[in-house]
């Protein structure tokens, strides 16, 4: 028998300076990660291949998919353009839309030489996007064929400061043939929701003036029922010119380094988006080139270190890095959150997600230690409650189908950047207008935001939402006697069953539940079946479960809405007979049911679920973004579904702690096999209390930091996995029992402002 030497201490410090967050700099194991995950494409093969996918740079609502160039006009050579959706570039702003909540993109950035410029033909390729500053840089051997054949070096550096301001310096070999210019032109081919149904037409473009600066330029964009847009360009370097009429700006000598400094602005966001947009630019380069890529270098290193993973599988440490690293691009101090597919018009015309995308980007910044960025998602629906009142007591009509209510907000699965509810293509859509679940998934991002960082200020905010919508929620309910529960009458999924429930669940628990909602809650029937002898669930009322069937989204009652705990049996029929399905097939599903596999302790099947996510020209697309569809060969995978990246951090952030629960903390609770003895380890991923857990897994060690960051003392059972065989603890110790190869510490004190380290060690026979 293995003999085990367990050494229990727990040291406890009270009234700390300052916070117990990561320090700034990320740890040295994690450092290495970030380093390894930087993307790189090398050589003309990689420039011509026909699923090239642009690279994304953002910070500050500022995001900016880069083509081979440099800039966001030329697409990719040798690019596969089957599909409805346009594989292209482009620059977006948080505050770039119409009035009927479609994101735009007004502007476009061509960078090139002589008088059409030219972009030149590459005749050597490297782009490297360094993930743990933010910079990425350009390669180029180009040849102009319009001024000569020969060839020179053209060397590119592109990073969007937290300010939201695009810095591109180029430098140029001396033997350039002509000097490199910048336009500005104004999108004059406009797409919405990929003119489909009502959209199928031509639409109003933009059109551009352009106001001169002192070696710089603002350029505005108009179109009816639209903001106005601004892109502002103050320019550094020797020699500069001005061509406010062609919308042009660079650099009057060849072989020179021009540094532009590019800024947005928004009538939506300012009620003078030219000066604002102006001082951004000009504020950025009286900063100059080398402070502004500090600052940014040293967000990113802060934002890095506020969690950390060490897996000994490299593949998923590094896709792991490469998606902490586009929650940061698309919600880096950004007020207005992205839409399905990143802040790309192309899909869904760009709108906000409630539905399912939003909460499960929320949920990865939550575990991963990023309150600022959740809060900021918090405040957006805030911002946008009093028009989903208004929706509400006003009524809200999709095509045909309406709906109006005496109370409550009304949100809906698409939503532009102050609420407004998307007109979806086809008259069929118009069911979305009986969505309620939405609406509860508002409730439930603010509710989460304020449960994990024990942020007071946004109480009541939560409250507020969960209210509102739990009305809406409640007032479509309709009792069934043949079932003895009640359905919500038009639409009664299983996800929004059990949206419904929660609810009702959390105002009663919250103290803010209305007259009779406490007879309603426990009687909203959460649908199931029988397969194979088993209750599974299923997709709604009268579902008949069948061989092959299931979908991730149904398994929302146990994780989301925690309204079916992870131990009822249900749960591990229905996981088993859903892992056959295709519901992988929708990215993020994967790492959705990497979660529930998690949650039934099952490290095997969620190792398995998380590597699904790893799939050449399936989920990743040229190794540069995980995408929405593994159906379509082409659509839905042009784009980075940051959803999809959510997921894959929900997945192996729960294999390493399971956080959802307000009295129990489980450490390492899904680790396979292989890994408890290669060594596993997690830095201050956030539980629920605003506690942050670190933790390292080793043949002969397991040690679990716990942090309360409160300002209250608490008590958690903690469970932690300890690794295979351990059968007995020398001494036992009073407190601490073993079951079934857990340690359990059943109501452990955390001090407010403190520190408790716990080790267990064991030594060989």
């Amino acid at each position: 028998m293995t003999r085990i030497v367990f050494s229990f201490f727990a040291i406890i410090t009270g009234l700390l300076t300052g916070t117990l967050a990561a320090s700034d700099k990320p740890s040295p194991p994690w450092a290495a990660t970030l380093d390894q995950a930087a993307f790189t494409k090398n050589g003309l093969d990689r420039l011509h291949h026909p699923h090239y996918e642009y690279e994304c740079l953002g910070l500050g609502g500022t995001v900016a998919r880069i083509d081979p160039f440099g800039f966001t006009t030329t697409p990719a050579i040798g690019i596969n353009t089957n599909g409805y959706l346009k594989h292209l570039p482009y620059l977006s702003y948080q505050y770039w839309w119409d009035e009927e909540s479609h994101r735009h993109v007004p502007f476009e950035l061509n960078g090139g030489y002589g008088a059409h410029l030219a972009t030149g033909q590459a005749s050597s390729f490297r782009h490297h996007l360094d993930i743990a500053t933010g910079l990425l840089t350009i390669d180029l051997g180009l040849k102009v064929a319009a001024t000569g054949t020969h060839t020179f070096q053209s060397h590119r550096e592109l990073f969007v400061t937290p300010d939201g301001v695009l810095v591109i310096r180029i430098t140029d070999a001396p033997n350039a043939p002509t000097p490199f210019q910048l336009q500005i032109d104004t999108n004059k081919k406009v797409r919405i929701y990929l003119n489909q149904g009502v959209y199928a037409r031509e639409h109003d473009p933009w059109s551009g003036t352009a106001s001169a600066r002192p070696e710089g330029l603002v350029v505005t964009a108009t179109r009816p029922k639209s903001c106005v847009a601004t892109l502002a360009v103050a320019a550094d370097g020797a020699n500069i010119t001005l061509d406010p009429q062609a919308l042009r700006i660079g650099s009057k000598r060849p072989g020179k380094t021009l540094t532009f400094y590019i800024a947005p602005g928004s009538s939506y966001e300012s009620s003078d988006p030219v000066s604002a947009a102006w001082e951004k630019a000009a504020s950025a380069k009286q900063r100059g080139y080398a402070a502004s890529r500090s600052d940014t270098a040293r967000w990113w290193s802060h934002f890095y270190a506020r969690a950390s993973v060490t897996l000994p599988d490299t593949d998923l440490a590094g896709w792991y890095a490469r998606s902490t690293y586009y929650l940061g691009v698309f919600f880096g101090r950004t007020d207005v959150p992205p839409g399905c597919n990143g802040t790309s018009v192309e899909s869904f015309a760009g709108a906000v997600c409630p539905e399912y995308d939003l909460v499960l980007d929320q949920q990865a910044l939550l575990l991963g230690n990023h309150f600022d960025e959740a809060r900021r998602v918090v405040n957006w629906l805030g911002r946008t409650l009093p028009r989903a009142e208004r929706y509400a007591t006003e009524g809200l009509t999709l095509h045909k189908v309406a709906t109006q209510y005496t109370n409550g907000a009304k949100f809906g699965p698409l939503m532009g950047y102050d609420g407004t509810l998307l007109v979806p293509p086809t008259e069929g859509e118009g069911v979305w207008a009986h969505e309620d679940f939405a609406g509860n998934n508002a409730a439930l991002m603010a509710l989460n935001y304020v449960d994990w960082s024990d942020d007071k200020t946004l109480k009541a905010l939560a409250e507020r939402i969960l209210k509102e919508t739990t009305r809406i929620s409640a007032a479509d309910l309709q009792w069934r006697p043949d079932l003895d529960s009640y359905l919500n009458k038009d639409m009664p999924s299983t996800v929004q069953q059990a949206a419904t429930r929660f609810g009702l669940e959390e105002s009663l628990r919250r103290g803010v539940a209305e007259p009779g909602w406490n007879a309603q809650a426990p009687k909203v029937l959460i649908p199931t079946g029988d397969y194979q002898g088993a209750k599974v669930l299923t997709g709604g009322p009268g579902s008949i479960p069948t061989a092959r069937s299931g979908d991730a989204t149904w398994l929302s009652p146990v994780w989301w809405y925690s309204v079916i705990a992870p131990d009822n049996p249900v749960v591990r029929s229905s996981y088993d007979l859903f892992r056959t399905s295709t519901t992988g097939n929708y990215v993020f599903n994967n790492g959705w049911m990497g979660v529930i596999a998690a949650k039934l302790r099952d490290g095997a099947e969620a190792l398995r679920w998380a590597r699904e996510f790893l799939r050449p020209d399936a989920t990743l697309f040229d190794d540069t973004c995980l995408g929405e569809l593994i159906g379509d060969f082409e659509d839905f995978k042009k784009t980075p579904e940051v959803a999809a990246h959510a997921a894959l951090l929900c997945n192996i952030n729960q294999m390493l702690l399971d956080p959802d629960d307000d009295k129990t903390i489980t450490v390492f609770p899904a680790i396979p096999a292989q890994w408890e003895t290669q060594g596993v380890a997690f830095d201050h991923l956030a539980a629920k209390g605003d506690i942050l857990v670190s933790g390292e897994l080793k043949s002969r060690q397991v040690r679990v930091i716990l942090e309360n960051r409160s300002g209250l003392p608490c008590h958690r059972t903690l469970r932690v996995r300890l690794p295979s065989g351990i059968s007995l603890l020398r001494p036992p110790l009073k407190g601490v029992r073993l079951e079934n190869g857990w340690a359990v510490l059943p109501d452990l004190p955390l001090v407010p402002q403190g520190k408790t380290i716990l080790t267990f060690n064991m030594a060989a026979p």
